[in-house]
C-alpha cells in the first residue's frame, strides 16, 4: 500500500509537470522546474544509487535541477550538511467500503472552473501552505486536465480553505493540498473540504484513498479512518549564494 500511496503522489507532480511542459523524467528520479511557481517545485522519486544523491545535489546547485527534494524516510539526508531538513508527512489510506456520505453537505464548497475561481485557489493555497502557487498552473490544471478536481471554501464571498482530488493510473484517489488560512481555523473547514473530496472519489468509484498527512494532522486523518503506512520528507539543497 505505501507503493500506491507514493505513487499517487509521484503521478500528482509529474501530471502538473507534464501539464505546464516542465517535467524531467528519467530512470533515476523525475523533477518538474517551474519558473513562477514554487508548487510543485521539486525533485523526486529517487531510485536510488550510490552517487545519486551527490549527482542531484551537484545538478541543483548549478540551478539544473529545483532546490527542494522530496524522498521516503528513511534516508541519511539529515546527516549531510548540503541539506535542510523542511518538514515530515506520513503517507496515508484509506479504504472506500468504509466510507459513509454525510447526510449534509456543505454548500460553501466550490469547484474551480473559471480564471477567476483559478486566482481565488492559488491565493488561497499559497496564504495556507506559506508557499508560492502560481494562477498559471491552476489555470493549466483546469483547462486541461480530466483527472484533477480543485476546490475552495468560500464563506461571505471569501475564499479560507482549498482542496484537490487527483485520480491516478492505478484507480486510487490521491487527497491533495488540503488547507485553510489561519482566520479560518478552528471551523472545520479541513474536515469538511476531506469529506467532500471523499464523496467526489466514491462517486468516481475507486476503491482507496490517499494522502499524505503532516505530523500534526495524522490524528485528524487517523479519526476518519486513514490508516499510515510510511512517510516522506522535504529538504532544501543549500546552494552557495555565488552560483
Amino acid at each position: 500500500m505505501n507503493n500506491q500511496i507514493l505513487n499517487n503522489l509521484y503521478e500528482f507532480w509529474g501530471h502538473i509537470g507534464e501539464l505546464n511542459d516542465r517535467l524531467n523524467s528519467t530512470e533515476r528520479y523525475s523533477s518538474v522546474s517551474m519558473d513562477d511557481s514554487d508548487w510543485p517545485n521539486r525533485i523526486f522519486d529517487l531510485k536510488y544509487d550510490g552517487n545519486l544523491i551527490g549527482e542531484i545535489k551537484e545538478l541543483s546547485k548549478k540551478n539544473e535541477l529545483p532546490e527542494i527534494i522530496t524522498i521516503t524516510k528513511p534516508n541519511n539526508l539529515y546527516k549531510d550538511t548540503d541539506f535542510e531538513f523542511i518538514f515530515g508527512q506520513r503517507n496515508m489510506a484509506f479504504g472506500m467500503d468504509k466510507f459513509s456520505k454525510p447526510k449534509l453537505l456543505n454548500p460553501n464548497i466550490k469547484r474551480v472552473s473559471t480564471e477567476n475561481d483559478a486566482i481565488k485557489f492559488a491565493t488561497t493555497a499559497s496564504k495556507a501552505f506559506g508557499y508560492i502557487v502560481d494562477k498559471k498552473v491552476v489555470c493549466e490544471i483546469i483547462n486541461q486536465s480530466n483527472k484533477m478536481k480543485l476546490f475552495t471554501y468560500q464563506e461571505n464571498s471569501e475564499s479560507l480553505g482549498c482542496g484537490i482530488i487527483f485520480f491516478d493510473s492505478n484507480d486510487n484517489a490521491g487527497l491533495h493540498m488540503i488547507g485553510t488560512l489561519p482566520k479560518g481555523r478552528g471551523k472545520g473547514i479541513g474536515k469538511n473540504m476531506t469529506e467532500h473530496l471523499l464523496i467526489e472519489a466514491k462517486e468516481g468509484n475507486v476503491k482507496t484513498c490517499v494522502l499524505h498527512a503532516s505530523l500534526m494532522g495524522e490524528s485528524i486523518y487517523t479519526k476518519l479512518g486513514f490508516k499510515t503506512f510510511g512517510e516522506i520528507e522535504t529538504y532544501r539543497i543549500l546552494r552557495d549564494k555565488s552560483n
